[in-house]
């Protein structure tokens, strides 16, 4: 979600890099983060059938606006804060209505950019990019079920309020077996639109960019897949090199990597991470950092449902860092900090780091026969104390007590009635209260 009040709200925010977390909405497990040119945050999430957004004081208390009445089961798919204010988009469940909500000088603005009434044609995760007076632009996908084809569409809204369509693609290209997620991208006053599909084995992304009349696509990655699940992301580092960042799934190899993209004179493309939901992209001028979340499921214990055990994961080059739940939403801070926005249990907490988070959380189980040995280490901690949770998909989970740190190190012995289950071992940094965690990916049977 005054020079002096500015400086006084800097200042205020920095230092709330050394308190705990703060509990931005009870009972949400999903939001996005977006933080404004004073580096205020807001949290645009969906409680019910009301868009809520929530943006933090200087005196740390986060003030509530029910923004827009939406569908029930809607979902926030991109939230930006520009010079005019919050803009969010919003999805419904069936993917066939796509709303804009923005924060006008008196009160908030609900504006229907797209409604699918044809009963195969459905709508693709779009993407939100504000210029520098906080216009919108956005960039969706309609796409058809029987046919598979697709258009690219590209909408700005003025000022007034007026919003100006364009059709980039013709004759249904991409063709794809989901609708195809999109993500516009500001060069100045250009824009350049991240499309990526999936079609009858081959998985694309494309770099749209206009040329005289027309839009031509650079091929930014492709490969053998079967189609993008969720958003893409897509920004610029501050040397101005394009990074796009999003999940394949790749289900003859029973995978979901994570790809980041690099276009510079040429494009050059890498898997990240091997399954996980990408939710957020950073672009410091020290690298990019990608926003994932991996997952056990309960078939990997041999259980049925659709409960999922998730470890949120940040990614900078072969650096991993994982956290204690979703990553909801990643941003840069003031002087090289960070913002995470984490789901779970507790709702939706907001972290505000001084630096990009490093400690790494390692953990390995051992069975010994009357019970299992969980060792580890925190990286780059000496002293302090991990705290021990046995899991099992759609189960609470269980706090098995605490191990203190010796020379970084730690052991514990548990003794479970059931088997198979996991374990995650916590380590809550005392300055910021960032939970680091390393949660095993093979259940212990």
């Amino acid at each position: 979600m005054i020079r002096t009040a500015a400086v006084a709200l800097a200042i205020a925010l920095v230092a709330a890099g050394g308190a705990s977390a703060e509990v931005v909405a009870r009972g949400v497990q999903d939001g996005l983060l977006a933080l404004d040119a004073k580096a205020v945050p807001s949290v645009a999430y969906i409680r019910g059938s009301t868009l809520v957004v929530v943006t933090r004081s200087p005196a740390g208390k986060w003030m509530q606006a029910q923004a827009a009445s939406v569908p029930s089961g809607s979902t926030v798919t991109a939230f930006a804060v520009g010079a005019a204010g919050p803009v969010v988009l919003v999805e419904s469940a069936d993917i066939r209505n796509l709303l804009l909500v923005r924060r006008r000088s008196i009160g908030w603005q609900t504006m229907r950019l797209a409604r699918v009434v044809a009963p195969r044609v459905r709508l693709g995760w779009p993407g939100l990019a504000l210029n520098g007076a906080g216009l919108p632009t956005v960039a969706y996908t309609r796409w058809n079920g029987a046919t598979l084809d697709s258009r690219l569409l590209l909408a700005r809204i003025d000022a007034k309020g007026r919003v100006a369509t364009r059709r980039l693609t013709e004759e249904g290209f991409p063709k794809s077996l989901v609708p195809p997620p999109a993500a516009p991208v500001l060069f100045g006053g250009a824009v350049h639109v991240v499309e990526s599909y999936g079609y009858r084995g081959v998985l694309g992304t494309l770099e749209w960019f206009p040329q005289k009349r027309s839009w031509l696509g650079l091929n930014l990655d492709s490969g053998v897949g079967d189609f993008p699940v969720g958003p893409v992301l897509a920004g610029l580092s501050p040397n101005g090199v394009l990074h796009a960042a999003w999940t394949q799934s790749l289900g003859s190899f029973g995978s979901a990597p994570v790809t980041l993209a690099v276009r510079r004179k040429l494009a050059s493309s890498a898997f990240v991470l091997d399954r996980a939901l990408v939710t957020g992209l950073a672009l410091p001028s020290t690298g990019a950092e990608v926003a994932a979340n991996e997952w056990v499921g309960p078939d990997e214990l041999g259980l049925t449902g659709d409960d999922y055990v998730w470890a949120g994961t940040i990614v900078r080059g072969k650096s991993h860092v994982e956290l204690d739940g979703w990553i909801a939403g990643l941003a840069l801070a003031p002087r090289g900090g960070r913002d995470v926005l984490l789901g779970g249990r507790a709702g939706l907490r907001w972290f505000r780091v001084s630096r990009r988070p490093t400690a790494r959380v390692t953990l390995d189980a051992t069975d010994v026969g009357d019970g299992i040995r969980l060792e580890g280490r925190v990286r780059a901690v000496a002293s302090g104390s991990v705290t021990l949770y046995r899991e099992r998909p759609g189960d609470p989970r269980k706090a098995l007590g605490r191990a203190a740190l010796s020379a970084g190190a730690f052991s514990f012995t548990d003794r479970p009635a059931t088997r198979p289950v996991l374990y995650r071992a916590v380590y809550t940094d005392r300055a910021s209260g960032m939970p680091y965690a390393a949660l095993l990916r093979d259940p212990v049977r």
